[in-house]
């Protein structure tokens, strides 16, 4: 998988488009995505007016939530989620042309960094009051992003536990780019952290309306811990052995963690023969067959 396409991948991933029904009572409250209207289409054009309505929309759902049911903040988060993911899109047209020279405002033509001129600063410290950021995901592309923790600081204490710990790994994982010019951007140490950290999700929340979203991102990063990728690979090429530094990794995994599926997945990754799209095409086939069986084992001291 291409990387650009990857990183794609997880951020569709990182809201559900089908929404929950609100519990109902005596007097219904309105439906959360009929409470959160979209300022954004009644500002005007340009960054600024775009930053004072999100920063107004925001203002909106923080008020709405003291009234909500957890089942409610859920479909709100939902929702609201899936507005700003749209939203951005327009705020990326908007400073295209910040976005198109990017490095050029930080680093001269042998990449020493500079500092940017001052309209730049201004605009960076813009979308920060908002939460925002500018986000390089590589191969010279940079996007416009919620902050890390925008979601969880929002939403902490007011969605259900299952929404709340999945908000939360989602947070912890934007702090560090996975991916970029088709290889990791992150240690393989830390991909298994990952790894391990969705697991226990998986293995917490198994009927979860976020789990088959856990799910998929969990597979990549498994996927990535076991197979890497183009320009970071565990297998070599020229004779199918795994590198060394990666045999040591998984080693180290399967020790801490004798219990996890990925541990069963490196037994395979280490004992097939063949070459290395043999070896991918067997780690993909026990997949889903594991997976199934994190899922039926509930038990609390998985780990």
């Amino acid at each position: 998988m291409a990387k650009y396409t990857l990183i794609c991948f997880i951020a569709t991933l990182l809201f559900v488009s089908c929404k929950k029904e609100p519990e109902t009572t005596a007097q219904p409250r309105p439906a959360p995505e009929q409470a959160v209207q979209a300022t954004l289409s009644s500002s005007g054009k340009g960054t600024a007016n775009f930053i004072a309505a999100f920063i107004e929309k925001k203002k909106q759902v923080k008020n709405k939530l003291g009234s909500l049911s957890r089942d409610e903040a859920n479909a709100l988060y939902e929702t609201y989620k899936q507005e700003n993911d749209s939203s951005l899109v327009v705020l990326d047209g908007y400073e295209r042309n910040i976005l198109e020279n990017y490095y050029s405002y930080f680093s001269d033509e042998r990449g020493n960094a500079i500092n940017p001129p001052d309209s730049i600063t201004k605009k960076v410290k813009l979308l920060d009051s908002a939460g925002l950021e500018y986000w390089e995901i590589g191969e010279g592309i940079v996007e416009i992003r919620t902050q890390p923790n925008y979601y969880l600081n929002l939403f902490k204490g007011s969605v259900s536990p299952d929404y709340e710990d999945y908000i939360t790994l989602l947070a912890k994982d934007d702090e560090n780019l996975y991916a970029a010019d088709a290889g990791l951007a992150i240690s393989f140490a830390d991909v298994g952290r990952r790894v391990i950290n969705w697991e226990k999700f998986i293995a917490k929340h198994p009927y979860s309306k976020m789990t088959p979203n856990a799910i998929e991102i969990y597979k990549i990063y498994q996927e990535g811990f076991l197979l890497g990728m183009d320009n970071t690979p565990t297998i070599e090429v020229t004779d199918n052995k795994i590198y060394p530094e990666n045999l040591k990794e998984f080693k180290a995994f399967s020790a801490a963690n004798p219990k996890s599926p990925t541990t069963a997945l490196i037994k395979v990754v280490i004992e097939t023969p063949g070459t290395k799209d043999q070896i991918s095409a067997a780690v993909i086939k026990e997949q889903d067959k594991l997976i199934n069986k994190l899922i039926a084992d509930t038990t609390p001291d998985y780990y």
